[in-house]
């Protein structure tokens, strides 16, 4: 009887040996997991921190190239100007000495026709009709 007592107490030791080394086990992998669900957080930070960097970087750069167009198209025009202001306009013509002359002879050429004044509408003959015959007032004369 001692010895069912023995394999009881052994039994009873393994299963609470067992659930013990479960519960030590399953704390450990809990802790792997969340290392590593850190390190891959770490990693994708860093990867969108790099983009990002190398997205602004590209921005900038256009930017500044803009900026150095913008400067030279604003130097041309100070060109532009200064060179008009002092050849009192003579050198620059809105759309150029042959194509100024070719509108100028297209708008000489067309001229509106004049067509006799013969018919006239009903409205504005010399007889009334319509609205102008007055035919309401002695109606309304009539009424009283």
């Amino acid at each position: 009887m001692d010895w069912i007592v023995g394999l009881l107490l052994l039994l009873v030791g393994m299963i609470i040996g067992f659930f013990i080394s479960k519960f030590i086990s399953e704390q450990k992998l809990a802790e792997q997991a969340s290392k590593s669900n850190d390190t891959t957080v770490k990693e994708m930070l860093a990867q969108h921190a790099a983009d990002h960097l190398s997205q602004s970087r590209e921005i900038v750069s256009a930017l500044q190239t803009h900026i150095e167009d913008l400067s030279e198209q604003l130097d041309a025009y100070e060109n532009v100007l200064s060179a008009s202001q002092s050849d009192n306009n003579d050198n620059l013509t809105f759309f150029g000495e042959h194509a100024t002359v070719f509108i100028r002879n297209q708008q000489a050429k067309q001229k509106r026709k004049r067509e006799p004044a013969e018919f006239q509408p009903k409205d504005f003959s010399s007889e009334r009709t319509g609205l102008f015959t007055d035919a309401k007032n002695k109606q309304v004369v009539d009424n009283e």
